[in-house]
């Protein structure tokens, strides 16, 4: 009696029979449902513990989109170009896995196991991947090639736009080239994790161990980042926000800045933070009127009782910031991400004797 499941084609590259694999067997272009994948997983664990009749689930192109696939164990197994959109694999296993170019977006992947998996142009957008491991996975630049009358070949980079990662070991990751572009990741490990030329424009960064890991040309300029993880990161070949000034620099530029004002803009010079890191600085009730902010990261500073005025913020963070009782008259607030600001009777609407009233978008 045969177990392969129904839609499998076989083919000539045979596997030894103490793999318990009598040939190849794919199943491709199919769409899987759910009392199938349990069948499925049932051969795969005869193949991994080399019983007889096993065999190495070898998926092709297929769509298991909504299946949950929970618990289930798919180490070194092959789902290559699959569909696991809107999937739920929480604890599921895929150690070792071929998962190349294989779609997870929105996917519950809480604990999944990824660990030394080939994920190269796998997409997660939107995923939730709290306590997933992928210790050692490859999630670099991925080649599809599209056999046919329209055959084709696209470059895939892996993708985790939107995904949540909180407690997700990515340690020794390969992510050359990867987006984590409005990602939340909490509590991350990438240490020795290959990060050259990611992406983090809009991500949150908090309590991300980055240890050895190669930023070189990652591009953080927008990201929002705690400040332990920028203080005990190495960001020198990143694409980044200017570190913050000392405290006595700080001073010797408000101090610079108040003169530009007072001369008219004959003396001094004013203070410019364009995308400068001043996540958690206080600047309460300084005087930074027409100064210069834009992407700058300001998560967490206090602001309170500022004098803003005409001041530049446009596309800065200011995530957490303490505006209360700022004037903000006149500023520029474009692109700003105000998200849990505090705005207690901030001062805003037309600057006197100017054209300049606050805009927001």
């Amino acid at each position: 009696m045969s177990t392969r499941p129904p839609g499998i084609q076989s083919q000539s590259d045979a596997r030894p029979a103490d793999g318990g694999q009598q040939g190849r067997k794919i199943l491709e272009g199919k769409r899987i449902p759910q009392q199938l994948i349990a069948r499925i997983e049932e051969l795969h664990r005869r193949y991994l513990l080399r019983k007889p009749n096993g065999w190495r689930a070898h998926l092709r192109d297929c769509d298991l989109s909504g299946l949950d696939l929970r618990g289930l164990n798919f180490a070194e197994a092959q789902f290559v170009s699959c569909n696991f959109a809107n999937a739920d694999l929480e604890d599921a296993r895929f150690s070792r896995a071929d998962l190349f170019s294989a779609n997870f977006d929105r996917a519950n992947l809480t604990r999944t196991n990824f660990d030394g998996a080939d994920l190269r142009g796998a997409q997660f957008e939107g995923a939730e991947l709290n306590a997933a491991t992928l210790d050692g996975a490859n999630l670099g630049l991925g080649v599809v090639f599209k056999h046919g009358a329209d055959s084709s070949i696209r470059q895939s980079v892996s993708s985790f736009k939107s995904a949540n990662l909180r407690g997700t070991n990515l340690s020794g990751a390969k992510l050359s080239g990867a987006s984590f572009e409005g990602a939340a990741l909490d509590r991350v490990n990438m240490k020795g994790a290959d990060l050259r030329d990611t992406k983090f424009a809009g991500a949150k960064l908090v309590d991300v161990l980055l240890a050895a890991a190669n930023l070189d040309d990652a591009d953080l300029r927008e990201a929002i980042m705690d400040e332990d993880t920028f203080k005990r990161t190495d960001l020198s070949g990143a694409r980044r926000s200017r570190r913050a000034p000392s405290p006595e620099h700080l001073e010797q530029i408000l101090a610079a800045h108040i003169l530009w004002i007072h001369s008219d803009r004959r003396e001094g010079i004013r203070a410019d933070f364009t995308e400068t890191f001043l996540g958690g600085c206080n600047l309460a009730g300084k005087i930074l009127a027409g100064a210069k902010f834009e992407r700058a990261i300001l998560s967490d500073a206090n602001l309170e009782g500022a004098i803003l005025a005409a001041a530049n913020f446009r596309g800065a963070v200011l995530t957490r910031a303490n505006l209360s009782r700022a004037d903000l008259r006149g500023a520029d607030l474009r692109g700003a991400d105000l998200t849990g600001a505090k705005q207690d009777r901030v001062l805003t609407g037309n600057l006197e004797g100017t054209s300049l009233a606050t805009r927001r978008a």
